[in-house]
């Protein structure tokens, strides 16, 4: 049995989605963010904690159209190396599964390679980048993962 339990976000998580997101990130959402994904439509938001209910891990997602867009996901810094942004992204990847979703887009900094050597293991592909894309102006690169039919008709083209 996981040390952790996966569940979806709520309200009264902002404070400590907040403090996590503070510490993983520079640029960080506040916690009034957390809170709007929450209450909007179409979105899917998990969080790992630990056996002690402590945050370990989060994940905010929104479809747009058939793909559902990665707009966070984040493993607190005492959490890191155990496989929980992973088992997030293997969560989305079949919540996308179930509703019929045809990929998974999300941005990555472009220094962030030990984020992109798990999405690329994960089968994520590069196909484009956003100069300037975060606050202090590096650049981020688009990776997406499709999850239908296409997706072998993809590879076919990359031959």
């Amino acid at each position: 049995m996981s040390r952790f339990a996966e569940r979806k976000a709520l309200r009264g998580d902002e404070s400590a989605l907040d403090e996590a997101e503070r510490e993983c990130f520079s640029d960080a959402w506040p916690g009034r963010f957390f809170a709007a994904e929450m209450d909007a439509p179409r979105r899917y938001c998990q969080v790992l904690t630990d056996s002690g209910g402590q945050l370990a891990a989060y994940l905010f997602c929104a479809w747009q159209y058939l793909d559902l867009h990665v707009l966070k996901v984040a493993t607190r810094p005492g959490f890191r190396r155990q496989g929980l942004a992973q088992r997030l992204m293997e969560s989305a990847e079949a919540f996308v599964v179930r509703e019929g979703g045809e990929t998974i887009t999300l941005e990555v900094r472009q220094s962030n390679t030990g984020a992109q050597a798990l999405y690329s293991n994960m089968g994520y592909h590069i196909v484009g980048s956003r100069p300037g894309y975060y606050a202090d102006g590096e650049d981020g690169l688009v990776m997406t993962k499709m999850f239908t039919d296409s997706e072998a008709l993809y590879d076919e083209g990359l031959r």
